[in-house]
């Protein structure tokens, strides 16, 4: 789908070709730097706005339902989808960017997540985590809603108990491992990745060795690897917040791909034919 029109509030010219969406130093939506409430809906559904109110007119005929996501194409801003107001939806960014008349958009279904950090020392609370927080900042454009988060030590048993309450019982989609992915004996997050799966899919570790070690040549050292658990894709990643960012963005390119497939929907109007943003 398009933007098809952007309209402002009463007493203002609608017909503009571009905003700047993002959230305030306090969440607050904001749009061109200014305090605003903004809504979306298909064509041919213009509301009653106020002062400091816009609207957002999509191409689409397909529904848009609370709790998914807007998600524009060339690093565009990335809006979840509040409560229905009259004919319209109340839209909130969770990625700020630019938007644009004929920018193309894509409605995501909310994919749950879980990050799990481990870690001797961060478990002990002698280290600060600040891989986590990367890794749940990097997947909020594919639709994220990040509902599990947990520091656990370097223990097998423990990392695939985890894994698996995670997947079977809390039925997240996506879970981002960070930390134990090297040679130390202490370094068993890939052993227990393993032992929950039920598939290994090799490209992603693949990827980011051949894409980071360019950058460092000890990229290679890393047993970073991927599993499948019924629906649920289990991803590992360096502990370093560096490591983990560039690790991210040799694979966050088709990861919503991978999910879509994994969980059928592919066929979703709410997903069919979108690109990663």
């Amino acid at each position: 789908m398009r933007v098809i029109g952007i309209v402002e509030g009463v007493n203002k010219a609608d017909g503009l070709s571009m905003l700047y969406l993002h959230l305030g130093s306090k969440g607050e939506c904001r749009v061109n730097g200014k305090p605003a409430e903004i809504f979306g809906s298909g064509p041919g559904f213009p509301e009653r706005l106020k002062e400091g109110q816009w609207q957002i007119l999509f191409s689409s005929d397909c529904p848009m339902e609370e709790g998914h996501f807007v998600a524009f194409e060339k690093d565009g801003p990335v809006l979840l989808i509040e409560e229905p107001f009259e004919t319209s939806f109340k839209l909130k960014p969770v990625r700020g960017g630019f938007l644009s008349l004929s920018q193309k958009a894509a409605l995501l279904r909310p994919v749950k997540v879980g990050v799990l950090t481990v870690s001797d020392k961060g478990s002990r609370g002698e280290r600060k985590d600040t891989a986590g927080p990367a890794l749940e900042e990097l997947v909020t454009p594919i639709g994220a809603v990040v509902s599990r988060r947990a520091i656990v030590p370097d223990d097998r048993v423990l990392i695939a108990e985890t894994l698996r309450d995670w997947s079977d019982r809390e039925k997240l989609h996506l879970v981002l491992v960070t930390g134990g992915t090297g040679l130390s004996s202490r370094d068993v997050t890939p052993e227990a990745l393993q032992d929950v799966a039920d598939r290994i899919v090799p490209g992603f570790g693949e990827a980011m060795r051949r894409k980071t070690e360019p950058l460092f040549d000890r990229s290679i050292l890393s047993r970073a690897i991927a599993v499948t658990r019924g629906s649920c894709l289990l991803i590992s990643f360096p502990g370093s917040e560096r490591g983990a960012r560039q690790c991210y963005e040799a694979i966050g390119g088709v990861l919503r791909h991978a999910l879509d497939i994994l969980n059928g929907w592919e066929g979703d109007c709410a997903v069919h034919g979108h690109s990663h943003p």
